[in-house]
């Protein structure tokens, strides 16, 4: 899940230094050091620093500012640093669940895996059916191989968005991590559905049909990947195995040859290719001639 921001507001606070309480800090400083050189019969009291309750206060407008500059931190890949910049904005605006799903990423990417989990429970109290949090839920219990529990939360984020991508993604994972092949596969087409030009995709549904007993599904599956990526040799050489064991040796040869047409100097190709034409030549004929 990459990280989100919220509402964008057009405003200039990017431009005003980090510690926006600084300028009142320097002040009550200079205030302290005259009364160390003029003392008053009866001294004022002196009020409070007012950093924590500044910290304290909602303040919206700028958590925004923290929580896109953790995200361009994210995007990074500094996400200690882009921790600290989500917590800076959750301590700004405590009630803003997107704040809460990124600071659970960012845990997450940092191998904290139990810390995401706890700030995933504060991020539903706050965004009960954001499919966001259950999707990063799912994603940190199978990073714990807790893959059970990683499959209800997934299951639950695919009901609350159906069409995302990347729930369906987890979701075939999980599939996998459990043997369960059919299934894998059903998640990887729905995420096909979403993104039809995506070869990995359809690569990946290929081996998970082929894994599952469907010879002639993933074959289908092969031949869509070769048609979006025809660079694509893995598709071609499985392809050709396919064929193979669906007993068309014809169709095995056509797609290797059509590999090595895209790699001509590949020699595993090419022993392949040498190794299908001699049981090719090998084969009876079908027809007897006549006497």
């Amino acid at each position: 899940m990459c990280p989100q921001t919220g509402s964008k507001t057009n405003v200039t606070l990017l431009d005003l230094p980090d510690e926006m309480s600084k300028p009142i800090l320097l002040a009550f400083l200079a205030f302290v050091a005259v009364a160390a050189t003029y003392q008053p019969s009866t001294p004022p009291p002196v009020p409070p620093l007012p950093d924590a309750q500044l910290l304290r206060q909602r303040d919206p407008l700028r958590a925004t500012v923290f929580l896109d500059r953790g995200i361009k931190l994210v995007h990074e890949n500094q996400f200690a640093q882009a921790l600290e910049q989500f917590r800076r904005a959750a301590a700004l605006d405590p009630g803003h669940g997107t704040t809460a799903v990124n600071i659970a990423y960012v845990l997450d990417k940092l191998g904290r895996y139990d810390e995401a989990l706890a700030e995933l429970e504060r991020a539903e109290k706050l965004d009960p059916r954001n499919p966001m949090v259950f999707l990063n839920r799912g994603n940190s219990l199978i990073n714990l191989q807790k893959y059970e529990a990683a499959l209800e939360a997934l299951q639950h984020a695919a009901d609350l968005d159906p069409g995302n991508q990347l729930v369906q993604i987890n979701l075939a994972t999980v599939y996998i991590k459990l043997s369960r092949w059919r299934e894998a596969a059903d998640a990887f087409g729905k995420a096909a559905e979403a993104d039809p030009e995506n070869a990995g995709l359809w690569f990946n549904w290929a081996v998970a049909l082929s894994t599952a007993g469907d010879a002639v599904g993933a074959l289908k599956k092969y031949e869509r990947v070769i048609a979006l990526d025809p660079k694509n040799l893995g598709a071609y050489y499985n392809a050709a195995a396919l064929c193979e064991k669906l007993g068309d040796l014809a169709g095995a040869i056509r797609h290797i040859e059509a590999a090595l047409f895209v790699a001509p100097d590949n020699t595993l190709l090419a022993e392949i290719l040498a190794k299908l034409k001699a049981i090719q030549s090998r084969q009876l004929p079908t027809v007897q001639v006549p006497r």
